[in-house]
């Protein structure tokens, strides 16, 4: 017999979630005073994305989730990541490739911010107001493209590290577990049949159907919910607050 994985089914109240409800608040009041509104333009892009489906199918799969409990904002920030996954193969070959190419681009990106750090040395620690100058004339203050190449170097090496812990070799395989474990946090249930309708819309697979949901469900849930949980907490709180705040 089959020995299924333990699912967290718990979804916090907003009383819960008063650090990120306030987070959620400043920010949008950070976007009105700049003239945003951040609700009105989420809302519009989440229309927009649920427009875009092809197969009336899959838009009312959306529909039908959002009735069950899902926040058609954050749904559509996952669908988003599931369509967009695919691009991502080059980088996930690199990942799952030869250490020594991966080695060589994080000595390339690495070199390199070393190298404008030693040359330009005062440029990289101006003050504040003096950073400002280059945001005037459309460029990227020093000390900020040295923290991004940086930061790319951190995101390879965790991205090989998570390869190595978890088996995962796409992103989309990490989309599709995020699409199954919100919707179970948020309607109680997998609904595998809206799910699969989603899946195979943005992944262009025409035959992509419950079964097969439920097949790779049971095949690769247990893994990738011991790895990426969190990043469901963090979607599934969000749910919550934006919800709340509609």
């Amino acid at each position: 017999m089959l020995d299924l994985p333990m699912i967290n089914t718990y979804k916090p109240r907003i009383e819960e979630l008063k650090d990120e409800q306030d987070f959620w608040n400043h920010y949008r009041e950070l976007r009105r005073t700049r003239g945003i509104n951040i609700d009105r333009e989420f809302a519009e892009w989440t229309t927009e994305l649920q427009k875009s489906l092809t197969s009336p199918g899959a838009r009312e799969d959306f529909t039908e989730l959002c009735k069950h409990g899902c926040t058609p904002e954050v749904l559509a920030v996952i669908v988003w990541l599931t369509r967009k996954s695919p691009g991502s193969g080059t980088f996930w070959k690199m990942i799952i490739g030869p250490p020594a190419k991966r080695q060589k681009v994080t000595r390339t990106l690495e070199r390199a911010a070393s190298t404008l750090e030693e040359i330009f040395t005062v440029l990289i620690t101006l003050g504040e107001k003096d950073i400002a100058i280059f945001t005037k004339i459309g460029r990227i203050p020093l000390a900020q493209v040295v923290s991004e190449l940086r930061w790319y170097i951190r995101l390879i090496n965790l991205a090989e590290s998570l390869r190595k812990e978890t088996g995962s070799h796409s992103l989309g395989e990490v989309s599709k577990y995020l699409l199954s474990s919100c919707v179970r946090r948020m309607t109680g249930t997998f609904h595998d049949r809206n799910v699969s309708g989603l899946v195979g819309e943005v992944a262009g697979v025409d035959d992509y159907n419950e079964v097969a949901q439920r097949m790779w469900r049971t095949r690769n849930y247990g893994r990738l919910d011991n790895h990426f949980s969190w990043m469901t907490n963090i979607l599934v709180a969000a749910s919550v607050v934006i919800a709340h705040s509609a």
